[in-house]
């Protein structure tokens, strides 16, 4: 089988079908969500800065003063009017405002080479630099007019503290999410147990069903597999309903082909040729030992009851019962069986045990054995007796396919050995044959459960 084949029937776990799609979502969401937060934070920090910027700005402006004693084209700015934060040395708030004659800058610049652009009045721009380790400057620029002069304000201030709240935020918002991931998918998985576990009694049904039990699917099932349970449990209806019909139109037909059987007969008897004779008489056994065997296999199953399990206890006497009135025969019968019920259907069981113990009370000299005992893995049935037993040579054909004890006996009765290798092999089990310490045929079975 190819690799693309062996991929196709590995089988799928709904679980972690729906654990690997929920994962990939939850990552995809928190991702997208993480990312949006980071833009979001990030504009609102710097929109917060920016306005305290032009703020300031305004306030550098309005402070702004032509320099007394000095031609109008000086100016100054008191040094009352200017926040200390201006004048201690990096101290992450900056400006430099430039006009034609001159410059003003902040103290706290001391000996950073910082050189704005130059804006014409109405102009205004913004930005990020670093030009410290430390420091991440947001920068915002503006050209005035005040009086008959054209002033280029430059004013810095530094967000990396905010900056690095705004990281250790995130880095929480992180951790909050890799905790909240494997906790999510934890409650997904319990989740879905505790909603598979709905369907564990259908499910125990089912097994007890596939062992022979009667039992009934039940009907407090969720809403979503409703319609599948109702699917089998029809399925099942009709399939027991289709054995039955099956079993009993064997039967019929078995009785029916009899009379047909018989004039066969008759006009065997009445040929005058031998040999059209010996081959009629030939083929009316062979049909009335087929059609006898079948019959039989009606007798002893009864009224099929499709799903119920087999009580070795309460069907043994039954079978045992219905061989000696075929057989008219009554010899010792030792049995040794569990109480309770088999995992088995029970007309399977019937029909190899009946099988099985009316080939051994037929070839019996005076005693017959049955011992069913649990082992590992399933159940051993053995079926002995004292007869005269199976030559060697023909041990080994008895596990030919399609080999039959009862090819040779006259009567059409015995055992099919085709019908219990067929029941054996539907369970996946074992049949073997031996000669018993008696001197009689043993044959065991093995069904797994």
């Amino acid at each position: 089988m190819s690799e693309a084949g062996s991929r196709s029937t590995r089988p799928v776990s709904l679980e972690r079908l729906i654990r690997h799609r929920l994962l990939l979502v939850l990552v995809m969401v928190f991702g997208v969500l993480l990312f949006l937060l980071d833009q979001a934070v990030t504009t609102l920090t710097q929109d917060f800065v920016r306005s305290r910027l032009k703020h300031d700005a305004e306030s550098l402006i309005s402070a702004l003063q032509v320099e007394p004693g000095n031609p109008p084209s000086e100016w100054m700015l008191p040094s009352q009017a200017l926040p200390q934060v201006y004048q201690r040395v990096h101290s992450g708030h900056y400006f430099i405002i430039q006009y034609p004659n001159g410059e003003l800058r902040s103290r706290s610049l001391w000996d950073l080479d910082v050189t704005p652009d130059n804006l014409q009045p109405g102009g205004t721009a913004d930005g990020l630099i670093a030009p410290l380790d430390d420091q991440q400057w947001l920068v915002w620029q503006q050209g005035v007019r005040k009086g008959d002069t054209d002033f280029s304000l430059w004013i810095a201030e530094d967000i990396a503290p905010l900056q690095a709240i705004q990281r250790r935020f995130e880095l929480y918002l992180l951790g909050l999410v890799l905790i909240a991931i494997p906790v999510l998918l934890f409650w997904q998985r319990l989740i879905l147990h505790r909603g598979f576990a709905r369907l564990e009694p259908l499910r125990q049904t089912l097994i007890e069903q596939s062992r022979g039990s009667s039992a009934e699917l039940p009907t407090d099932i969720p809403d979503e597999v409703r319609p599948l349970v109702e699917a089998i449990r029809t399925r099942l209806t009709r399939s027991g309903e289709q054995i039955q019909r099956s079993r009993t139109a064997l039967g019929n037909l078995a009785h029916e082909l009899k009379r047909p059987l018989q004039q066969l007969h008759w006009q065997a008897q009445g040929c005058d040729d031998p040999e059209l004779r010996n081959e009629l008489e030939s083929i009316h056994e062979n049909l009335l030992r087929r059609i006898e065997r079948e019959l039989r296999r009606a007798r002893i199953a009864g009224a099929p009851m499709p799903g119920q399990q087999f009580i070795p206890l309460e069907e043994i006497p039954h079978i045992r019962r219905l061989i000696e009135l075929s057989t008219r025969r009554e010899v010792r019968f030792h049995c040794d069986i569990p109480d309770g019920a088999m995992p088995y259907d029970r007309d399977d069981m019937i029909e190899l045990l009946g099988n099985l113990l009316d080939n051994a009370w037929r070839f019996a000299t005076s005693a017959v054995w049955l011992t069913i005992r649990r082992d590992e893995g399933g159940y051993r049935l053995e079926v002995k007796d004292d007869g005269p037993g199976v030559a060697q040579q023909d041990l080994e054909r008895l596990s030919e396919r399609g080999l039959r004890l009862d090819e040779h006996q006259s009567d059409g009765q015995g055992l099919g050995l085709s019908i219990c290798a067929a029941v054996v092999e539907s369970y996946g089990g074992g049949l073997s044959f031996d000669r018993d310490d008696a001197g009689g045929l043993r044959v065991s079975v093995f069904l797994p459960e």
